[in-house]
């Protein structure tokens, strides 16, 4: 049995520190997925500790450990979704987006700045079916599992998305080389 596997059934157990083991293990995942769909940090967190309290109170009726992260990630999208429609009803979004991951201080700056811009120019749904597969490792049927679409749809959607971004990408590095030229 896996590690993690292993983990889940302590937590289920009523064992804290598994549990919290668990969730240290998934931050830097739930993170990147809700930042995702939510563009800001704040947001985010809200959806995050929401998906925590969730995956605590519930976590006995997962069946089987092997597919916790799947489950949560399931419980954190509904979450997100849930938040957007609250602040819908409340208050028009128009707010600019925040970037998507924070810069690390070894990378190149400049390069990531690229990449987040152009990652946030991109449709949500692309932008969700990249960042599950791409940055969560998650395979083709757990991603259409996760938002009740057909294999195929994922497949298709994840093609737009490379070649969407792709696009973006060049076209900055496009206009970048034009003013540098100048």
């Amino acid at each position: 049995m896996k590690k993690l596997e292993k983990l889940v059934r302590r937590a289920q157990k009523g064992d804290k520190e598994a549990f919290v083991e668990l969730m240290e293990e998934y931050k830097l995942s739930m993170s990147r997925t809700a930042l995702a769909i939510l563009h800001s940090e704040e947001d985010a967190a809200d959806a995050i500790a929401e998906t925590v309290l969730t995956a605590f109170m519930k976590l006995c009726n997962l069946r089987q450990p092997q597919y916790f992260k799947t489950w949560m990630t399931r419980i954190l999208i509904y979450n997100c979704y849930h938040l957007l429609r609250r602040q819908k009803r409340a208050v028009p979004l128009d707010t600019v987006p925040e970037g998507v991951w924070a810069a690390d201080r070894t990378a190149d700056y400049d390069n990531v700045i690229d990449i987040q811009s152009c990652f946030q120019e991109l449709g949500e749904n692309d932008r969700l079916v990249l960042t599950l597969f791409y940055l969560e490792d998650l395979p083709v049927r757990d991603i259409a599992g996760l938002l009740h679409i057909g294999e195929d749809a994922v497949k298709t959607r994840l093609s737009r998305g490379r070649k969407r971004f792709r696009a973006i990408y060049q076209e900055k590095e496009e206009q970048d080389d034009e003013v540098y030229e100048k």
